[in-house]
């Protein structure tokens, strides 16, 4: 199965079922099930520079402590998630938008830098996530594990 190797704490936003957006510079046309694989290295540990009010306030207040003490699991296999689409300028709180900065003679706007939001959806975290697992840039295909691990 496919995986995507994602930072800290967006990974784990990802698997707890709290963010449903994954922000890439790049268009997928993949859809279906892939592993959430937790990259060695994370955003930042202080959540409060890295996440607006409204995304902190969408965290249940018992997981809060978990995301703001920034102890997070690092190249592991976290979870899955559904991607089930790809757009720009989502309306969820976690999706970043792209500025558009001009248009063109049949007025659609031209974007300065693309963002393009993969919607997610159906996310496990695992109980017992997979270890030491090193990741890649883009998709990559984990082979030691089947589906349904939790």
């Amino acid at each position: 199965m496919k995986a995507l190797t994602i930072k800290q704490p967006w990974a784990s936003l990802i698997a707890h079922g709290i963010k449903d957006i994954e922000n890439r510079t790049w268009r997928t046309n993949f859809r279906g099930r892939i592993y959430i694989h937790a990259s060695a290295k994370s955003v930042g540990n202080d959540l409060e520079t890295i996440i607006n009010y409204e995304q902190f306030k969408s965290i249940p207040e018992d997981l809060q402590h978990y995301f703001t003490n920034g102890i997070w699991q690092t190249s592991t296999i976290i979870g899955e998630v559904d991607i089930i689409d790809c757009v720009i300028n989502h309306p969820s709180i976690w999706a970043e938008k792209a500025q558009p900065y001009d248009f063109d003679e049949f007025y659609f706007p031209l974007y300065k830098k693309p963002v393009y939001n993969w919607v997610l959806a159906n996310p496990v975290l695992y109980d017992k996530p997979i270890l030491n697992v090193k990741g890649k840039l883009r998709f990559w295909e984990y082979e030691g594990l089947s589906t349904g691990r939790r």
